[in-house]
């Protein structure tokens, strides 16, 4: 394989390397190469395919300052921070089809020679004693196919569960004994070796080549990466979805389903146990076939207090919840 130096260590942004992905694909990758490069991610990433909002504790996030990101490849959200790695391989479409294992077996098999015992498991995993310490994704077009995945050296997993699951203290506290049990870090198999003397390893150990970007690439990469970091790239590629917004108040549960396609609201019905002062229907016609932005929400609950609808209602409790809803209010 030939190692890909691009001189980003320290950026723990995605859309250089998404970027980087893209070129090498597409433009750089010749013959019967195979490229590898690492890089290191901090935030959660959220496949292409996926419902961001359904995905990500919102409120936790923002708190904690932790970024959202959508990456152009398939399969679930991860959590990863700066004691993960994240590992790019870029080659040729096989005659034989694509498979994680094929690729993910030179891994495992470097590992061994540190003494550290990896397997391949399901469709895109590698375990350690049975526990999930690599997850993959995958894309292929006519030019070749690309997987990456994570590898988690001393991944903070209780903030990686706080992060992605809803934010119920129950759920919580459950959700990290549970991931504890199906994942694990590599840190406490490797006698004392540093993550990044374990990735310089890899580095070394994986690959036979260098190749190394120019000035001109790495301004180019970086003119490329500005569509990665676009609202209409994390959000509108997104397939139709329903959004559940619910809370309950001292006036009752109060929930909001919206069915919502190219960021537009189709349907919005709510439901609770709490006591209507009148019809809740203009407030729901209100909602349709408008943006889904926390600055349309806002309008409406200006135009429609919900306090003249719901018997000892607050309206700054309905705000407060639509606020919870999006990454960037």
């Amino acid at each position: 394989m030939i190692l890909v130096k691009h001189h980003n260590e320290g950026n723990y942004e995605p859309f250089f390397y998404y970027a980087l992905e893209h070129y090498i694909l597409n433009e750089l990758l010749k013959g019967d190469e195979t490229y590898f490069f690492t890089w290191r991610l901090k935030g959660i990433i959220s496949g292409k395919n996926q419902v961001i909002e359904n995905e990500v504790n919102f409120p936790y996030v923002k708190e904690h300052g932790i970024k959202v990101f959508r990456r152009p490849t398939g399969g679930g959200s991860v959590y990863a921070d700066e004691n993960n790695t994240m590992f790019t391989i870029i080659t040729k479409r096989s005659p034989e089809g694509f498979s994680f294992k094929k690729y993910l077996g030179k891994i495992i098999d470097a590992f061994k020679k540190l003494g550290v015992n990896l397997e391949f498991s399901g469709r895109n995993d590698i375990l350690l004693d049975g526990k999930k310490v690599s997850g993959n994704a995958f894309l292929q077009n006519k030019n070749g196919m690309l997987m990456h995945g994570t590898m988690m050296y001393d991944l903070d997993i209780e903030t990686m569960v706080r992060a992605l699951n809803p934010p119920d203290e129950k759920l919580i506290s459950k959700g990290i004994e549970s991931v504890r049990s199906r994942v694990n870090n590599l840190k406490p198999y490797l006698n004392g070796m540093s993550h990044d003397a374990l990735i310089e390893y890899l580095e070394n150990e994986l690959t036979d080549e260098v190749y190394e970007l120019s000035e001109a690439e790495v301004e180019k990469l970086w003119k490329d990466a500005q569509y990665y970091m676009t609202d209409e790239f994390l959000y509108q590629i997104q397939p139709p979805f329903t959004q559940v917004l619910k809370k309950r108040f001292s006036w009752g549960g109060f929930e909001l389903k919206l069915d919502i396609k190219e960021g537009i609201i189709e349907h919005a019905k709510i439901h609770g146990d709490f006591f209507e002062l009148q019809d809740l229907k203009p407030f729901e016609d209100a909602l349709v076939g408008q943006k889904y932005t926390f600055k349309f929400l806002e309008k409406v609950c200006e135009n429609h207090p919900i306090s003249e609808y719901i018997l000892g209602s607050i309206d700054q409790d309905l705000i407060d919840l639509f606020k919870d809803a999006f990454l960037n209010v």
